[in-house]
Order: C-alpha cells, then sequence, then structure tokens
C-alpha cells in the first residue's frame, strides 16, 4: 500500500471495504486517521453510487458536509452509501464508514447537473503560481507526508494563518486518483493543521466536522488552501479555508474544532 491510501477488499454499487494503509495516519495518534483520506473515499464512494443508479455523467460533486462520530481508525472500513435525492438538477448521496461494526463517519454529498452558464459567470483572479520547491511541514506523520506541500507563506509547526499548494503523492485507491471534490476533500481538512495557533505538543485542535463549498468543478490535480484559525475562549475554535485551483477561486471550507490540552486529554477525533 506504499502508492496508495486505501486498498479495496470488495467492492459494491452502493459501497464496499477497504483497508487503511499508513498514509491516512493523523498527527496526534498512530492508530487514528486524518480526516482527509475518509472524506476522500467518502466522495468517491458517494460518486459510484450515484452513476449506478442514475447512469448520468453531468453531475459534479460540488459539496460536502461531514461529521466524525467517532475517531477513523487505521483499520478495515466498510462505506454504506443511499442515494437520498436524484432530481434533474441536483442528487444528494449519504456515505456511512464504520469499522468493527461502529459509524465512524457520516458524510452527504451534495452533486450539481453541469450546463453552460460562462455568459454569467465570473472571472475569478488568476491565483499565485505553484512554487518550484516543496516545504518541510516541520512535523512528521504519515499523512504528512503523503502530500507534496508548497508554502507561500506559514507553516504547520509556525502558528498563525498558513497558504499552501498542495498536490497528494499517492493515489486514493489503486489506478484511482483522487480527482475533483474527493481531490479537494483530501486537502482541505489540513485546515486547521497549517493554520494552528496551538502547539502541536501541548494541544489538540481536531475537527469534528467538514464543511466544502465548490462553485464550479475543479481543474487540475493541485489545490492552493488559505487558512486562518480562530480560538474561541471555552475549549472550541473554528478553522477556515479560502480554496483555488489552477484556474483562481474554487470555493471555501468550515471545521469546527475541539481543544484539549495534551496533558489532560487525549486525542478523540478527526485530525
Amino acid at each position: 500500500m506504499d502508492d496508495s491510501y486505501f486498498l479495496p477488499r470488495d467492492e459494491t454499487p452502493g459501497g464496499g471495504r477497504y483497508e487503511s494503509g499508513p498514509a491516512t495516519t493523523g498527527p496526534w495518534n498512530p492508530r487514528s486517521q486524518h480526516g482527509g483520506p475518509p472524506n476522500a473515499l467518502a466522495v468517491a464512494v458517494a460518486e459510484r453510487a450515484l452513476y449506478a443508479e442514475t447512469g448520468r455523467d453531468d453531475l459534479v460533486a460540488l459539496r460536502i458536509a461531514a461529521e466524525f462520530v467517532r475517531p477513523v481508525p487505521v483499520a478495515e472500513l466498510e462505506a454504506r452509501a443511499e442515494v437520498l435525492r436524484a432530481a434533474r438538477s441536483a442528487a444528494l448521496v449519504a456515505v456511512t464508514l464504520a469499522s468493527g461494526g461502529r459509524d465512524c463517519l457520516l458524510v452527504r454529498v451534495w452533486f450539481v447537473r453541469t450546463a453552460d452558464t460562462t455568459a454569467v459567470a465570473s472571472r475569478p483572479a488568476a491565483p499565485p503560481g505553484v512554487p518550484r520547491a516543496g516545504s518541510a511541514l516541520g512535523i512528521s506523520f504519515g499523512y504528512g507526508g503523503s502530500i507534496d506541500w508548497r508554502f507561500l507563506h506559514g507553516r504547520m509547526d509556525r502558528s498563525g494563518p498558513a497558504a499552501a499548494w498542495a498536490q497528494p503523492r499517492l493515489e486514493l485507491l489503486p489506478g484511482r486518483p483522487a480527482r475533483g471534490l474527493s481531490l479537494v476533500a483530501l486537502i482541505a481538512d489540513s485546515g486547521n493543521g497549517i493554520s494552528s495557533e496551538l502547539d502541536f505538543a501541548k494541544w489538540t485542535f481536531l475537527n469534528v466536522d467538514l464543511d466544502i463549498h465548490l462553485a464550479r468543478p475543479v481543474e487540475g490535480d493541485w489545490v492552493l488552501m488559505e487558512a486562518a484559525t480562530q480560538l474561541g475562549p471555552t475549549g472550541s475554535a473554528l478553522a477556515r479555508s479560502t480554496l483555488s485551483d489552477s484556474a483562481g477561486l474554487l470555493g471555501s471550507g468550515l471545521q469546527t474544532l475541539v481543544i484539549a490540552s495534551t496533558a489532560g486529554a487525549g486525542a478523540d477525533s478527526s485530525g
């Protein structure tokens, strides 16, 4: 599993079983996944389930709402998908990821049909270019090393807002790289990580959810994430990300964070 995040064991149109590889590991607990890979997997499962039911290839995944009901383990995952709505202009698919008989991640993905609206679409400004040299994260863990990071400013081991181009070095599944919303979900769950306001060694600030909204289909295989974290006074925080691709502004991401001292509480959510 050196070339992909997951290895399929048994796939059906409505789900399947997937073995999690070491590149899914998050920064605080080697037994728990970073939130990016399982969310990317959920989008891919939703896409396959919707196509199996409708046969349509004009529906594009543009929004994900994910809830981590418990940590996603680095273990075999069972995916179950249900098409909740398949209308002419939009479709909604629910995906549940479970392990050991316990649900871990609940995801809803909205799809919107494609149509030509170039006459009224705004033209996003060209994004800053991808730096030629890769950037060190300053912190080592499975998922972190699986991404080619190119920071424009900030860094994961430095507090404050940050901006980075990112591209996965691995495929999501063998022969199936992350594309579209799946690619964005793989990257955008790192918004709280690159914009950390707290020391990784002293604090955890895990997200209990991930919301991503895209204005259009993704172009290319690099994602630019400009992220900032707002710390609250009662043990919670909010990470906001502005997302772009090679064509310019693409969408946004949000994460609700739970703050805890590593001296007093263990990590129990995504990563």
